[in-house]
């Protein structure tokens, strides 16, 4: 105290006017100790704010002019005199209030606090929107790869929150998108698959056709009678095949399409199979086939020519493929409120593959004999079976004969 009230009475005296106010901040602002002035008049000027702030130094100052010789509590007090009178008195206080403290450190405090809380967000930030956006950005990979053709693309439904649901409806998206392309795809092969059956079938007589007139038509060819007839013979027997196959291709198209209409009626079982076994017991008899029905009183609902059309290309089937001595049954029962016509057979069966495919357009599961029938018959029964809200089976092993069965809804 002693020190500073001399530094600063040798300003004074150099220069009286001199602001002390601005001297104390300037030259004793940086030491640790606060340093204050106190004027005559009770007025307190500080480098440092003592302990207790604006009322602490007040409060100095009174009892400083109370008791001069007497400064309250641990203190520093220096008289400072100038131009023969007394400016006032230095005080230098033994602590810093936390005022002046804070400051020194103020700005440095700030700072880190302001640096702390960046790195709170920061990391805050990092742990709630992080997930998030490396999901988000998994589901624009995802998307890319599907446009980019990629159609196993699916992007990562893990959470229960918005993403989760956005990436969900997109998997959705891309799995009615993949199932739409590979219908397309399989439509798409089945009609270039038809249409190389449909031109090798309609090949087959309209050559065997071509090739016969040609024969009668060369006049330097010697053809007996006999030879001229059994040409016209076979001409005659591929142009009744050409028109089967023409007219099995026109019923499985509308069948298929929805555009043939099912008349809905009333159908007397026994009669229907009747009408069936009486068109083929010659042909039965011709081959040595047994021909025989169950018949049962039993009414179905549906097209009596659809469902004759039906039977009538299985027991063909069957019998075509039933060896003489053998044995072609047709029967209806009811089951689980559903009526099944049969066709069974006592023929050399189906192996599992066979069975499999048996349905197919234009499939012939003896391939030796692909001269008989067009391949469109069973197709053509399960077409009209579907029409009528139905379904067909087949139940064969091979050497254990086939049972081909229609389950039609209803019964009476």
């Amino acid at each position: 105290a002693e020190v500073i009230a001399a530094e600063m009475t040798t300003l004074l005296e150099e220069r009286p006017d001199a602001p002390i106010a601005r001297l104390l901040a300037q030259r004793y602002r940086g030491l640790y100790r606060p340093v204050l002035f106190v004027t005559p008049e009770g007025e307190v000027f500080g480098a440092r704010r003592g302990p207790g702030g604006a009322r602490g130094l007040q409060r100095y100052a009174r009892r400083l002019q109370q008791r001069p010789s007497d400064p309250p509590g641990p203190v520093g007090v220096a008289e400072v005199r100038a131009g023969g009178r007394v400016r006032g008195n230095v005080v230098v206080l033994p602590t810093r209030s936390w005022g002046t403290v804070l400051e020194d450190v103020g700005p440095l405090t700030w700072l880190g606090a302001l640096t702390l809380a960046l790195a709170g967000a920061a990391a805050v930030a990092w742990a709630t929107f992080g997930p998030a956006h490396r999901r988000l950005k998994a589901l624009e990979e995802a998307a890319r790869r599907l446009g980019d053709g990629d159609l196993s693309a699916r992007a990562p439904t893990d959470g229960a929150d918005e993403i989760a649901e956005l990436a969900a409806a997109f998997n959705r998206t891309a799995a009615a998108l993949q199932h739409e392309i590979d219908r397309v795809r399989a439509e798409q092969a089945t009609r270039r698959q038809l249409l190389a059956d449909v031109s090798h079938e309609l090949h087959t007589p309209l050559t065997a056709i071509r090739g016969y007139i040609e024969t009668l038509q060369m006049r330097e060819l010697p053809l007996t009678d006999a030879d001229r007839a059994r040409y016209l013979a076979i001409v005659s027997d591929e142009t009744e095949r050409l028109e089967r196959l023409i007219a099995d291709l026109l019923d499985l198209s509308r069948l298929e399409s929805g555009r043939l209409t099912i008349r809905v009626e009333r159908v007397q079982v026994p009669a229907l199979f009747s009408r069936v076994l009486d068109r083929f017991l010659p042909t039965a008899q011709a081959r040595g086939v047994t021909l025989e029905m169950a018949a049962v009183p039993l009414v179905v609902t549906g097209d009596a020519g659809r469902l004759e059309q039906a039977l009538s290309n299985l027991v063909s089937n069957a019998l075509r493929f039933t060896p003489a001595g053998g044995r072609v049954r047709v029967e209806a029962r009811q089951q689980d409120g559903a009526t099944l016509l049969a066709v069974q057979d006592t023929g050399p069966g189906l192996s599992p593959e066979q069975a499999s495919r048996v349905f197919e357009r234009f499939y012939k599961a003896d391939a030796s004999r692909s001269d008989e029938g067009t391949g469109l018959g069973l197709s053509i029964v399960r077409a009209i079976v579907e029409a009528h809200g139905g379904t067909v089976d087949v139940e064969s092993g091979e050497g254990q004969g086939s049972t081909f069965v229609l389950r039609l809804p209803g019964s009476e």
